[in-house]
C-alpha cells in the first residue's frame, strides 16, 4: 500500500519547477482512457504523450514511471466512484430509506462502465503488482463498508452484533450476480441497469427481516 502511494506521487513537480495542473490533469485523462480501452501493457508512454499532447519528458516530470501513473489513476478513479456514497446524508433516515439510497448508489457505481473497466484491468494487473489490489480496496470498498457500518451501529431498532460484517453482507446482497454477469457479458446491460431499484429493494427487505430487533 505504501509503495503504491509512493509510486502514485511520482515526481509531481520537480524541485524549482511547479507542476502544471492543466497538463497533469490532461495526462491523467488521456492515460485513463487508454488504459481502460487498451489495457496496461498495450498502452505505451509514447501513446499517452501523443494523446495528451505533451512530451514524454513532461509526463516523467509529473509521474516517475508508467506504474506510478497507473497507480495514481487507480486511486483517483476509486475516489471519484465512492465519493457519492460518502456524501449521502444517512444519519437522519430510517433504515429502509437509508439502505435503499446507499444500495442504489452503490450498485449504480459498481455497474458503471468505468467501474467495470477498472475492475477488469485490476484483475489482470494485481497478479503482477498486488499493491494495486490493496490500493483499490482501501480507496474503494473499505470506505463504503465503513460508512454503512457506522450508520447500522447507530440504529437502536437494529439487532446487529457485528455492524462491519453486516455492512459487507448487505453490499454483497445488493451486488448479487449483476456485476459478474456484466463483466462476463452474460447479462444484457440495459435491462440489468434498469432493474437496479428492484434488486436493491429486495435486498433491503431480506436484510431488515433478519436485522430488526424483536420485541422482548
Amino acid at each position: 500500500m505504501g509503495r503504491a502511494r509512493e509510486r502514485a506521487a511520482g515526481k509531481a513537480g520537480r524541485p524549482g519547477r511547479p507542476a502544471d495542473r492543466a497538463k497533469h490533469d490532461g495526462i491523467l485523462e488521456a492515460a485513463t482512457r487508454l488504459f481502460l480501452e487498451r489495457g496496461y501493457r498495450a498502452t505505451s508512454m509514447d501513446r499517452i504523450a501523443a494523446s495528451a499532447g505533451v512530451s514524454k519528458i513532461t509526463i516523467y516530470a509529473h509521474f516517475s514511471s508508467k506504474a506510478a501513473l497507473f497507480a495514481a489513476i487507480v486511486e483517483g478513479l476509486a475516489g471519484r466512484l465512492t465519493s457519492a456514497i460518502r456524501r449521502l446524508a444517512l444519519s437522519g433516515l430510517p433504515p429502509e430509506e437509508a439502505l435503499r439510497q446507499l444500495g442504489r448508489a452503490y450498485l449504480r457505481l459498481a455497474l458503471a462502465p468505468s467501474s467495470l473497466g477498472l475492475h477488469r484491468l485490476l484483475v489482470a494487473e494485481t497478479a503482477r503488482d498486488p499493491a494495486l489490489g490493496r490500493l483499490i480496496h482501501v480507496s474503494g470498498p473499505r470506505p463504503i463498508v465503513a460508512t454503512l457500518a457506522d450508520y447500522l451501529a447507530s440504529r437502536k431498532e437494529l439487532r446487529l452484533e457485528n455492524p462491519p460484517l453486516a455492512a459487507e453482507q448487505f453490499l454483497g446482497m445488493v451486488l448479487g450476480h449483476a456485476q459478474i454477469g456484466l463483466l462476463f457479458a452474460a447479462l444484457p446491460e440495459a435491462e440489468t441497469r434498469a432493474a437496479i431499484d428492484g434488486m436493491v429493494d429486495h435486498a433491503v427487505e431480506l436484510f431488515l427481516t433478519g436485522a430488526r430487533r424483536r420485541p422482548d
